[in-house]
């Protein structure tokens, strides 16, 4: 099966880059002079929508969108609608495609901002994912399943994927230093801590990276950090962690 994904990286400019057969010019030219009349009738789509032995298959997918925020124009042109633009294409070229694509819901991106809304993170989920799934819908984004990296399904998939790595020796353990707020009693994700920047001294510089300089950041470089959460300094320890 032929996998496309689509992201928010700079799309292809140079008319060079794109080599079509003549072939495929000829059929193109033709079917324009034709005219809409007699132009392709979509695939009717039956769910579920399997491989197909003998059929050209292909699965479309989007970068998964953070489930902590509303989708803008830039969400949607950079990445949901030009595979939506392909997978319709598909259709009416008459192979058989599936397009996926749903909200991303784990990561510190969820927690902050549960405690930037005094939700759980739970909540935020299940929040944001209505309003992703409505605001594409008005835009008539066309998936044949949007769906949810929470789901029991895709969590068994996923720690199965681990497993497998883990159980033929891929993962590795090793140690790293960090941040860790005696207050909060937790060591610090690089969206829980703020700070003064090492390179321009901006006082509001984010655990990862400058948002002033644009200056790509180590937390424990920070100068003064903080936590985000009750405002102490946190210290460096060491943690342990698990590398793919």
């Amino acid at each position: 099966m032929e996998t496309t994904a689509f992201t928010e990286e700079k799309p292809i400019t140079n008319a060079e880059d794109v080599q079509f057969s003549d072939a495929e010019l000829s059929a193109a030219a033709e079917a324009f002079n034709r005219g809409p009349v007699v132009a392709s009738i979509p695939l009717k789509k039956e769910h579920p929508i399997l491989p197909m032995r003998g059929e050209r298959n292909i699965l479309i997918t989007s970068a998964l969108p953070y489930v902590n925020n509303v989708p803008h124009l830039g969400n949607i042109i950079g990445c949901v609608l030009s595979a939506d633009v392909f997978a319709r294409y598909c259709r009416l070229r008459g192979y058989n495609c599936v397009y996926i694509c749903g909200t991303d819901e784990y990561g510190t991106a969820t927690e902050t901002k549960a405690l930037e809304e005094g939700l759980s993170p739970q909540e935020i989920c299940v929040k944001y994912f209505k309003i992703h799934k409505e605001i594409y819908d008005w835009f008539h984004i066309d998936f044949d399943y949007f769906g949810r990296t929470s789901t029991p399904e895709q969590t068994a998939i996923a720690q199965d994927i681990f497993n497998r790595l883990y159980m033929r020796e891929h993962v590795s353990k090793d140690s790293m230093e960090q941040l860790k707020c005696q207050h909060c009693n937790r060591f610090l994700a690089d969206r829980f801590v703020e700070g003064i920047c090492p390179v321009c001294a901006y006082e509001d510089a984010r655990g990862d990276q400058c948002d002033k300089c644009g200056q790509l950041i180590n937390a424990i470089e920070l100068k003064s950090p903080r936590c985000k959460i009750c405002s102490n300094q946190p210290n460096i320890e060491s943690s342990n962690h698990l590398f793919l």
